[in-house]
């Protein structure tokens, strides 16, 4: 969670007093969405004749006066509120654009998943005991969720320092529950008898039930994904009539009619999504099993079925994210919530409707890379004295773009003409002009991304310094080569769990790719 995010509300009633109103507090899910509870602006007495109003606490205007409310119902904010939960889907979406200063942080959808039994949470929020000299200033919470039953309407947290009286608690409304990276719920009520340790919120994964909800936030094209995995999927088995037997009977699947036996698997693969260790677990089983009968096609499809499953099953918010933004030169570089290229591959993957690709592993312990990921690393064992190695564009390009941005774009240019275009074509000197050959690598690239068959989105992963005026001169060039080709992706890997986390889960999916070249002799 970025906490320089959160959002006060303030929603005028009538009544009396200087200023009548309900505070509630909100979090942007998109650019230009902000969640919150459906109540905080929806309250019985609520004044028509006055806007909903918004404050970015920690914004930071160019004029350095302190951050000022925005309303949202001017001619720029139109058809602000742009979904409604109804029944207990107490949540609604508000448009509302971003602060400049405030776009440098990176947003992320909200997650579907469920929560999990005793998982830590945190978050920040305007109750009313964070009021100082009558403003009222977020405050820090934090503690420890349950998780809830499939019918229910709402999971709880518990909050490890509570306000003193419930009154308050009044103004959390709206509050994101996040765990880690990720955005589990929306906090809604608190009930009595509690002595003011519990909050009921109401989880994201219900709101991702509406479809309306998720067309609101770009979330369309699971069906499409999932759909395209299918065909890949039956296009792999059908190689293997005795892979398929050996992946059955590891889900205990009845197998007597070959056809059949491929069609449940592919749904009980795809639909069920199993956990990634049992999916790693059965895929390096199968795989070993076809190994030890000599069978290298079927230990392959073992392979090539990860590949293409961990795409299709990807967190659909996190995939929408990127498939809509991917080419917008707007947003670069685009950040993933990610630390390792090979799950930087399998959401691009995800983006493209494909199967992951991914480049052989030098070593076992290494994350693999993406073929679609630029530049290519060097070949292996090509160059005994360094020499060649040295000059490799890959690494002169990486080591150029933290060098000297001002040279890597053009370095960058150099590559992809050495990449894309046939080198009797950049032999021609000044019969084809430079733009020429940058519009024909830019038509290359936009072809291959737009394949009908299933496109290939190329990408280029950036790494950013912390220093921000380091940062705003890569972030320059990178928005320059952004517009000249518009379907190269320039992502950085901006990371969701801590790396001992992810490169932990990820550990079997490494040894199920990795060839060793001893076992060839």
């Amino acid at each position: 969670m970025h906490k320089d995010l959160i959002v006060a509300i303030f929603v005028p009633t009538t009544g009396e007093g200087k200023m009548p109103g309900c505070v509630g507090t909100g979090y942007p899910v998109t650019d230009d969405l902000i969640l919150t509870s459906r109540h905080v602006i929806e309250p019985e007495n609520r004044d028509h004749r006055k806007p909903t109003r918004v404050r970015w606490f920690h914004d930071k205007p160019a004029d350095g006066k302190p951050p000022k409310w925005t309303s949202l119902d001017d001619h720029q904010n139109a058809n602000v509120r742009v979904w409604t939960g109804a029944g207990d889907l107490d949540a609604v979406l508000l448009r509302c654009r971003r602060p400049e200063y405030l776009c440098k942080f990176p947003v992320k959808l909200p997650t579907e998943r469920k929560p999990r039994e005793r998982e830590s949470w945190q978050s920040a929020g305007f109750a009313r005991a964070n009021k100082r000299d009558d403003v009222r200033e977020p405050g820090q919470f934090g503690g420890t969720l349950r998780s809830m039953a499939e019918g229910a309407s709402f999971f709880e947290v518990v909050e490890d320092a509570q306000p003193i009286a419930e009154e308050q608690w009044q103004g959390v409304s709206g509050m994101p529950v996040f765990v880690g990276s990720e955005l589990l719920g929306v906090v809604k009520h608190v009930p009595p008898n509690y002595d003011h340790k519990k909050l009921e919120a109401v989880p994201v994964w219900r709101l991702f039930q509406d479809e309306s909800f998720k067309k609101a936030l770009g979330i369309d094209d699971q069906r499409e994904r999932l759909e395209s995995a299918r065909k890949l999927l039956r296009r792999l088995l059908e190689r293997s009539d005795a892979a398929t037997d050996d992946f059955a009977a590891e889900l205990g699947l009845p197998c007597g009619d070959i056809p059949s036996c491929r069609e449940q698997l592919i749904e009980r693969l795809l639909v069920e999504k199993l956990p990634l260790e049992r999916l790693f677990e059965l895929a390096l089983s199968v795989r070993d099993k076809r190994r030890g009968k000599k069978d290298t096609v079927g230990a392959q499809i073992a392979q090539d079925l990860m590949l293409t499953i961990l795409p299709a099953i990807h967190d659909a918010a996190v995939v929408s994210d990127v498939r809509r933004r991917k080419s917008d030169s707007s947003v670069c570089p685009l950040a993933l919530p990610t630390k390792l290229r090979t799950l930087a591959e399998i959401i691009m993957a995800a983006a493209d409707r494909r199967a992951a690709s991914l480049r052989p592993q030098p070593s076992k312990h290494a994350d693999p890379e993406g073929v679609a990921s630029l530049p290519e690393p060097p070949e292996s064992g090509r160059d005994p004295d360094g020499k060649q190695f040295s000059r490799d564009w890959r690494i002169h390009l990486l080591e150029t773009f933290d060098a000297d941005p001002d040279r890597f774009e053009n370095a960058f240019k150099d590559f992809l003409k050495e990449r894309f275009i046939p080198s009797h074509l950049r032999s021609l000197g000044a019969d084809v002009s430079e733009a020429e050959l940058l519009d024909t690598i830019a038509a290359q690239l936009r072809l291959e991304a737009e394949a009908r068959d299933g496109g290939l989105t190329y990408y280029f992963i950036a790494r950013m310094p912390n220093d921000s005026e380091a940062r705003e001169k890569r972030e320059s060039v990178l928005a320059q080569l952004k517009r000249t080709f518009p379907h190269i992706a320039f992502l950085r890997l901006a990371g969701g769990e801590p790396l001992n986390v992810e490169w932990e889960r990820y550990s079997k999916l490494r040894d199920l790719l990795y060839h060793d070249p001893e076992a060839d002799r």
